[in-house]
């Protein structure tokens, strides 16, 4: 027997989960894209942050994959990535320093989980797919 294709359904993200604007956790402007394999923006994802010093925020993307959050900087922020097409939502870390975990990684897979400095604050694009794919961790 053939198991059976997964299916999604939706995104719904916007009817009730987006529609207010991201809890502020503190002053530094934080802001990035979310893109698909070919570097296209996807407008209807949504990006949750979480650190035990902070509390939690979430924010759906705009037309142009875009999300904002103000924060306090901390050494990281774990991101969890909902979006089309995924049956599971993606885990990732956002660093703002190194720590064991960062050092772990690959070369390659550390560029992709670093914020990088943006005027008064951070940038951090996150690639679902494709050569600059962010390194996405199992839990």
């Amino acid at each position: 027997m053939r198991p059976t294709p997964s299916q999604t359904v939706g995104p719904f993200f916007s009817f009730g989960l987006c529609t207010q604007p991201p809890r502020e956790l503190g002053s530094v402007p934080l802001r990035g894209r979310v893109l698909d394999g070919n570097g296209d923006p996807i407008p209807d994802a949504m990006v949750e942050i979480w650190h035990p010093d902070l509390g939690w925020a979430r924010c759906g993307t705009n037309g142009d994959g875009e999300y904002a959050f103000t924060i306090e900087r901390v050494p990281f922020l774990s991101v969890q990535i909902f979006a089309r097409g995924l049956l599971k939502q993606l885990y990732t870390r956002l660093f703002f320093e190194a720590d064991e975990l960062l050092e772990s990684l690959p070369d390659e897979d550390r560029a992709t989980v670093q914020a990088q400095p943006d005027g008064e604050g951070y940038r951090f694009d996150i690639h679902l797919q494709g050569d600059r794919q962010t390194a996405f961790f199992a839990v």
